[in-house]
């Protein structure tokens, strides 16, 4: 099972998760996106290619060789989308936690740091200001906002997040990917959708967006629970994948 973080979060927002399911009798494989955590912040395009191709050259090196279930929160769920639209025999079945590709409310600093130059310069200025003041949206339980804070912030001081970010936001596409949620339905590879009753980031009503365009996906709601249901919840998404996993595939006509 491979864990795909979000856009900006590092590999850290899945760890309430790994437990349950190693414990369930799952191998699983977590890791940061390239200029988020970690890992190397290379000067390069960030694009749907550099994405799939460090997600394929990792599963290489890890031995993976069969096909994998993948679980992609918000962002990482467009990467999973993608990967499976242009690798379906690599996929085993989609785990979709409140997934971009879908329209979503951009403020005025947002799409201005989409515009090249100017961008950079207004990230350089603002950057962590507006990454911090975005916390508080993930979840509506004050105490969990501190944590994340400290656990995240240090990364985006690493040299190249900036342009790792800033060149996702390009050239990615983060909410116009409706036609790729389409291919992959065609392929009805096994799809779990969850979403978060309080999500204030992606909010609820654009789940009736991706259930339209994948209609064969089981669908639940996570009460008490914003942006990040597996962190703020993980007693009940855990089981819900887990069940979900245990299911036999289907077979083909």
């Amino acid at each position: 099972m491979v864990l795909i973080p979000g856009a900006t979060l590092p590999l850290f927002v899945w760890e309430p998760l790994v437990e349950p399911l190693v414990r369930a009798g799952h191998r699983v494989l977590r890791y940061d996106l390239f200029g988020r955590g970690y890992s190397d912040r290379p000067k390069v395009r960030y694009g749907p290619e550099l994405y799939e191709r460090q997600l394929t050259e990792l599963l290489a090196a890890q031995g993976f060789h069969a096909p994998v279930h993948l679980v992609g929160l918000a962002f990482g769920g467009l990467l999973a989308v993608q990967y499976v639209d242009r690798n379906p025999e690599r996929v085993r079945s989609l785990c979709l936690i409140e997934p971009d590709g879908f329209g979503t409310k951009l403020s005025l600093g947002v799409r201005l740091m989409h515009v090249p130059v100017l961008g950079e310069a207004l990230f350089a200025v603002m950057g962590e200001r507006q990454l911090r003041a975005r916390l508080p949206g993930y979840s509506r339980r004050p105490e969990l906002i501190p944590e994340l804070e400290a656990r995240f912030l240090p990364s985006t001081r690493i040299a190249g997040f900036g342009h790792a970010l800033l060149s996702t936001l390009r050239h990615m596409a983060i909410h116009t990917a409706a036609p790729t949620f389409h291919r992959v339905a065609e392929l009805r590879i096994p799809t779990l959708l969850l979403w978060g009753r309080d999500d204030r980031i992606t909010p609820l009503h654009i789940a009736e967006e991706v259930r339209a365009a994948l209609p064969y996906a089981e669908f639940h709601i996570i009460d008490d629970a914003g942006h990040l249901p597996h962190y703020e919840r993980p007693d009940a998404v855990a089981p819900l994948l887990t069940e979900f996993l245990a299911k036999p595939l289907p077979t083909s006509d």
